[in-house]
């Protein structure tokens, strides 16, 4: 059952990076990998199948456009998930520290992370599906990302219009109930 949590932690991560070509066929694919959770809550599937009808019918260049526009040009929806959460030295802290975990675990960060900081969303749930150590799994879970997640999904509540509302909501749904159990 492992195998699967970790397949479905990457395809979110998949979904997050910069929107390519198959950026509809990975939408897809998440949506099957999430079927084989029936311990997810259903708003999960729900708001994952949202995302994939509103992007459906919307050009690459335009889905482009909205990434680029949400996660990049506007703080308030940036997948830096310690900005959420931490101001200037405290978050500085905070990635040295995450940083130093992804060392010691042997997460190739560097390979993984394209540049990106190392509080990324799509890097952090990489980083939780190759993790093998569930302690840290569910500590890392409990003490940073479902604060920053929290506050991710609270800004996107003031702007569902946003097609990437439907996935940080799916997301967060999946990372809630793993913080919780069951």
């Amino acid at each position: 059952m492992m195998v699967m949590e970790k397949s479905l932690y990457d395809h979110f991560a998949g979904l997050l990076d910069y929107p390519h070509q198959d950026i509809k066929i990975r939408t897809g694919e998440c949506i099957k990998a999430l079927a084989n959770y029936p311990k997810y809550p259903a708003e999960a599937m729900e708001e994952l199948k949202s995302f994939q009808r509103e992007i459906e019918d919307i050009p690459l260049d335009d889905i482009q456009g909205v990434y680029s526009y949400t996660f990049e040009l506007t703080t308030d929806f940036t997948l830096d998930m310690g900005s959420h959460i931490y101001d200037g030295f405290k978050r500085s802290n905070q990635l040295a520290t995450i940083k130093s975990m992804y060392k010691l675990s042997g997460f190739p960060y560097e390979d993984v992370s394209k540049g990106e900081l190392p509080d990324h969303l799509p890097v952090v749930l990489r980083f939780l599906s190759f993790l093998q150590d569930e302690d840290l799994k569910k500590n890392f879970r409990e003490t940073f990302l479902i604060l920053a997640m929290e506050k991710l999904v609270k800004n996107f509540d003031k702007n569902r219009k946003n097609v990437y509302s439907h996935l940080i909501t799916a997301i967060y749904k999946v990372i809630d109930k793993d913080v919780k159990g069951g």
